[in-house]
């Protein structure tokens, strides 16, 4: 009977292959789609509101999310500056 020893290097190195593999399949962050701009939000009224509707409903996670930071910015100068709660 023979048996196989592995070096603690190949055990670090398959293990550290194994996380960076798992780490995407784990990520439930949801998707808001493709980062749009600004200027984008500012051209596109249905999307925006999608957009903030969505970012609303989960602030938690999408907090720091592109495009809801995009659609907040856009909401805001489209507002003209007015000091108002969009969330």
């Amino acid at each position: 009977m023979s048996v196989r020893k592995f070096s603690c290097a190949r055990n670090f190195v398959i293990v550290a292959l194994a996380s960076v593999v798992l780490t995407g399949c784990l990520d439930d962050t949801p998707e808001t789609g493709p980062v749009q701009t600004v200027d984008w939000y500012q051209a596109h009224d249905d999307e925006r509101q999608v957009i903030l509707g969505m970012c609303a409903n989960n602030p938690g996670e999408l907090k720091d999310d592109s495009n809801c930071i995009n659609a907040r910015e856009a909401e805001r100068l489209l507002s003209s500056g007015e000091p108002r709660d969009i969330w």
